[in-house]
């Protein structure tokens, strides 16, 4: 198999020069993408030269651009049967990159690596950050992954026109890979990695609070269609306890389920995710009702209990069942392997 280890860089140290050197060792194709470092990083790429094929753009446009600059160029030669993405400031180990390659041949088409990030050593604000990362992409992809942030991920070939399709041109274009992947129920393998942290991470480029806004705002912008089916059946809710009352809209409420969810899946189906193949099997099924069950038995006791305004009780049980659907999409994760 030809499998290509492809880097994004940026301001680049001594330190992707031996991690270049030991992946050539190891018979990878290397394929060195620099988002405009500058002159003053000339010599550095000039020793990678022998070791790697370099492309380069005068302008940085971030770590999503870098990506898919390098693999558009790898679907445009055809030549690639696998790639690997890795980072260049040396969190990632020769031996955990020979690992991914190891399960890309065993016939796996996405490897998602995960670090244990509960070890000691680990930065404060590393933890933090992939802690509610999990959360949020949980309960906005509806999957549970244990890391997706990091950037040791191994792909397919045929997984290239739609890496190479989606939107992010910054660290949120690795958040927006699982997002879509997701979608497309495709199967991910996770690979548990060691844990690299040199010199405290001060060689990553990653800004914990505009990286991490824009990472948040794109999850909500692909994430918008369920977003806004989601308001639409506040809404109809609304209408319902108003027109009816709650003897007349009790039964309204799974039914105003059903509608959002039927638009919810066209308007993904053929607007956020048009071109690409969009799943909505089982897994999605068992998720949508399971979610929709329990909202719908809360609100019923908060009413029956409480007397509150139907509306009222229906935005109290989403609340309430936040933890509860975190729970069953880790469970749902612990069980396939995540």
């Amino acid at each position: 198999m030809n499998t290509t280890v492809l880097i994004p860089v940026y301001q680049p140290t001594d330190t992707l020069i031996a991690l270049t050197e030991a992946l050539s060792r190891e018979g990878f194709h290397i394929l060195i993408v620099d988002d405009g470092s500058g002159a003053a990083y000339a010599p550095i790429f000039s020793r990678l030269e022998p070791f790697a094929q370099i492309l380069s753009y005068s302008e940085n446009r971030g770590k999503g651009y870098a990506l898919k600059h390098g693999m558009r160029r790898l679907l445009s030669d055809g030549t690639c049967d696998a790639l690997i993405t890795a980072d260049a400031d040396g969190q990632h180990s020769v031996r955990d990159i020979c690992r991914v390659r190891d399960e890309l041949e065993q016939g796996h088409s996405f490897v998602l690596t995960t670090r244990q990030l509960h070890q000691k050593g680990v930065p404060f604000l590393s933890r933090f950050g992939n802690t509610m990362s999990r959360f949020i992409c949980a309960l906005s992809g509806g999957c549970y992954l244990p890391d997706n942030q990091s950037g040791l991920r191994g792909f397919s070939a045929d997984c290239l026109p739609w890496l190479c399709a989606i939107g992010g041109d910054k660290y949120d274009y690795e958040m927006n890979v699982l997002l879509y992947a997701e979608r497309q129920e495709l199967p991910i393998r996770c690979l548990p990695i060691e844990v690299i942290y040199l010199n405290d991470n001060k060689g990553s480029h990653f800004d914990p609070f505009r990286d991490t806004v824009r990472i948040y705002l794109r999850v909500i912008r692909t994430s918008r269609v369920s977003l806004l089916a989601a308001a639409l059946h506040l809404l109809l809710i609304g209408v319902c306890s108003v027109c009816f009352g709650w003897n007349g809209s009790a039964l309204t409420v799974p039914l105003c389920a059903l509608v959002t969810m039927l638009l919810s899946y066209l308007g993904n189906r053929f607007l956020v995710f048009r071109g690409l193949h969009y799943a909505c099997g089982p897994r999605v099924f068992l998720i949508t009702a399971f979610r929709t069950l329990v909202r719908c038995g809360f609100c019923a006791l908060f009413h029956g209990l409480t007397r509150l305004p139907l509306l009222a009780a229906w935005l109290l049980a989403c609340i309430l069942t936040v933890p509860a659907e975190y729970l069953f999409l880790l469970a749902l994760g612990k069980r396939r392997g995540a």
